[in-house]
């Protein structure tokens, strides 16, 4: 769990935790490898909540189901936000992500798009047939070769995921929707795994050209394949409301394209009409890459 400082106005002390070094906080305590054992040890010396200082940002290790169920559940509207990844949300600019994005209402209205469709009632009423098939289609396929029931039960996910998203594997230009959604995912992990604009944010403004600064280029590189793929995706979805295929209709993103054009009609409040479908799309990836 991560704080911005100075987000409070209480002078409350901070739970224990390592002493900080001047500038550099817990920079060196911070693990490389191991995650969870490293925190399960400083839990161990500090008790169930850790307070941790690096550069830019406060960081709290719960170490503990009580403490997480009291801080996650019962005051999940305080700490429900996200931290601030500098180099995921400002410099590749994902910040209007769902699983990136802070507690505000671009998350809310996301949270919507989502929360009914997954909904026990609507996934039993919609994707049973599918969920049916794929189960049968992943037990054949380990019947054949059950030392590869790991990498089948992935590609059975993928191809489940993929098909309750956008009613098929591929567009009618024969354009693998999996291997375009792992390039998705590849570049939110290589973003997620830490930058050093991470832990000194005003690096982002300074020039790409300077030395150093490949993450500004790297960055640029992967917004434009992002920004592709999302055309790619959408566009694709709105061909499916026309398809005659019933798996296509009923996928997420062609009923709820359905239900925003339903919602506005034509030629009415254009701009948040875009901002809608847009938040659909970007939800619509959460499928696959929280999966």
């Amino acid at each position: 769990m991560y704080r911005r400082r100075g987000t409070t106005a209480q002078s409350l002390p901070y739970p224990p935790g390592p002493r900080p070094f001047p500038i550099l906080g817990n920079i060196l305590e911070m693990p490389q490898s191991k995650f969870a054992i490293a925190y399960t040890r400083l839990g161990e010396k500090y008790g169930p909540l850790t307070w941790l200082t690096i550069p830019g940002q406060n960081i709290l290790v719960v170490n503990s189901y009580e403490a997480a169920k009291e801080l996650l559940e019962k005051r999940a509207v305080t700490f429900a936000d996200r931290p601030r990844f500098t180099m995921l949300n400002e410099v590749l600019g994902l910040s209007d992500y769902f699983a990136f994005t802070g507690y505000n209402n671009n998350w809310r209205k996301q949270r919507a798009y989502l929360k009914v469709p997954l909904s026990a009632p609507v996934v039993k009423r919609d994707y049973s047939a599918l969920l049916e098939v794929k189960a049968q289609e992943y037990l054949e396929r380990c019947f054949v070769r059950p030392e590869n029931f790991l990498a089948e039960l992935n590609r059975t996910v993928a191809e489940t995921t993929t098909k309750l998203t956008y009613g098929r594997l591929e567009d009618r230009r024969g354009r693998d929707y999996i291997q375009l959604s792992y390039r998705v995912v590849d570049i939110f992990v290589i973003a997620l795994q830490g930058y050093v604009v991470d832990l000194l944010p005003a690096l982002q403004y300074l020039p790409s050209w300077l030395p150093g600064m490949r993450f500004k280029r790297d960055a640029a590189t992967w917004r434009k394949e992002i920004n592709d793929l999302e055309e790619i995706f959408f566009e694709s979805a709105k061909e499916n409301m026309l398809s005659d295929e019933p798996e296509a209709r009923l996928s997420y993103m062609s009923k709820g394209l359905e239900g925003i054009h339903q919602k506005y009609g034509e030629g009415t409040d254009v701009q948040q009409r875009s901002a809608d479908e847009m938040a659909l799309a970007r939800s619509g990836l959460q499928f696959f890459t929280g999966k």
